[in-house]
């Protein structure tokens, strides 16, 4: 499942960047956070019990590490802490723009979207 859901992360982050330079900021934000979304979904696997990964929570459990370090503890700092923050922002990104329909910073998007490349390289690298 790992790889359908890589393609999937790489897929979204085309789209983003396509629509980043169409300057369609704010659907290139929602294709942007779905692209980590399921990048992060291939790392995790899936979610105990049937269910599905919350949004802020694929968030915690992606950046504690546990999922390449299994003796990692899943409470505490992170293994990839740096990342909590840009994946978090976004995640506001997304609800800005698909819920209030407010507009997305295109400078700060484009960073974002380069997190995004940095997260599927990890998944690549420290996948299952």
């Amino acid at each position: 499942m790992i790889e359908s859901r890589l393609e999937i992360a790489k897929a979204y982050l085309d789209d983003a960047m396509i629509l980043a330079k169409k300057k369609r900021i704010n659907s290139a934000a929602s294709r942007g956070y779905y692209a980590s979304y399921q990048a992060m979904w291939a790392a995790l696997g899936e979610p105990k019990e049937g269910r599905v990964w919350r949004h802020l929570a694929i968030i915690k459990h992606f950046v504690a590490g546990y999922w390449f370090e299994p003796d990692h503890e899943e409470a505490g700092p992170g293994l990839l802490e740096e990342k909590r923050l840009p994946l978090r922002r976004l995640y506001s990104y997304r609800i800005m723009s698909d819920y209030e329909g407010k507009p997305v910073d295109e400078h700060h998007l484009s960073g974002l979207l380069e997190i995004v490349k940095k997260v599927i390289q990890i998944v690549e690298e420290k996948g299952r």
